[in-house]
């Protein structure tokens, strides 16, 4: 059965905005044929084209050899071409199934689905507001300070029997300024435990642990059970963000000193902002500040004003899965060094 794909995977060798007549840059050595793999990402598929995926989307819409950019085989032959001096793909059908045999698959992503399915199934940043509104741990009947699966504990809201509910604890807070004076402060969720509701009366329930990672502890909230994988859409496409955007990492969801790839961040940017799923942002180290007069240059400054400030460093690449109103969870996709909270996030040159 079709595989469904984003065809950024045809988007491996374009680039967003090209003038007419100017090269797609396609990596040296890139393959004249690529065969579709059960488990490919577009991103591993895209490595073998291009080195920046922002440059991906626009190649497929430029392709008449393809009538449906969003739907491709695995085991597919994807040939790259070239048609008047620029390169194009085109796509050998080569599955063949018996009428009488039917297979599902799932859509190749992305990224990893393992990477975004977590964040994309469950808020993991929520508004104060939100938070104050959901169902609260009371505690236990027998006021046990460690609970096990099967053991019980009440909650301040009364819920459906039969329904189950995640548990988790309100962590580490991040907070940007949206003008005016105004403040907006998400709170990021840790997941503790898992549980199904099966009594409620006076305005409680009670629920049963099923599954739990560390203890619980009063004022841990609940939010409902995440939707199934295959009820999420994983596959957007890498995109650019508006040229004005300038944001900057602000922490870590696990409390880390340093960050690197594969890591989940929080940006502080929003849908409010225009930030979209699959945004991508070039990462920056700030550049060294030298202060003193001629002769005397010194990296720490001792009294005089900062008479340079170096060029900032490129660390990496991070791409949006999940906005939220003024934040964003992204993903690092690319960190040649690790770094920490505080760097800034801009669009990509389109001189790359």
């Amino acid at each position: 059965m079709r595989l469904r794909i984003w065809l950024l995977v045809v988007a491996y060798l374009g680039m967003v905005g090209l003038a007419v007549g100017q090269s797609l840059p396609v990596n040296p050595g890139a393959p004249s044929v690529y065969v579709v793999k059960k488990g490919d990402t577009l991103w591993d598929i895209s490595a073998h084209f291009l080195s920046s995926p922002w440059l991906w989307p626009q190649l497929w819409q430029q392709n008449p050899s393809i009538e449906n950019p969003h739907l491709i085989y695995p085991g597919d032959q994807i040939h790259l071409v070239w048609v008047d001096g620029q390169p194009q793909l085109q796509v050998k059908r080569t599955i063949k199934l018996s009428p009488t045999v039917r297979v599902v698959r799932s859509p190749v992503t992305t990224i990893q689905s393992t990477l975004m399915l977590p964040y994309l199934a469950q808020d993991k940043l929520l508004t104060p507001e939100s938070l104050a509104r959901l169902p609260y741990v009371i505690g236990d009947s027998r006021a046990k300070g460690y609970l096990a699966q099967g053991d019980t504990l009440w909650v301040d809201t009364e819920l459906e029997p039969g329904e189950e509910w995640w548990i988790y604890r309100p962590d580490q807070s991040f907070q940007r300024d949206i003008g005016d004076r105004e403040v907006a402060r998400v709170v990021a969720m840790k997941e503790i435990a898992k549980g199904k509701v099966t009594d409620y009366a006076d305005g409680q329930s009670a629920l049963e642990l099923l599954v739990f990672s560390q203890e619980i502890r009063q004022n841990d909230v609940l939010l409902p059970a995440p939707l199934p994988s295959e009820q999420l859409d994983m596959s957007f496409s890498p995109s650019l963000p508006p040229s004005s955007s300038h944001a900057r990492v602000l922490g870590h969801l696990s409390h880390m000193n340093y960050i690197a790839t594969q890591d989940v961040v929080v940006v502080d940017l929003g849908h409010r902002d225009g930030i979209a799923a699959g945004n991508i942002f070039q990462l920056y180290r700030a550049g060294a500040k030298v202060s003193g007069s001629k002769g005397e240059y010194q990296y720490r400054a001792s009294g005089h004003k900062v008479s340079y400030a170096l060029r900032d460093i490129a660390i990496g690449e991070i791409m949006v899965i999940r906005p939220y109103e003024h934040f964003s969870l992204a993903v690092v996709t690319k960190a040649v060094e690790p770094f920490s909270p505080g760097v800034i996030a801009l669009p990509p040159s389109q001189d790359d």
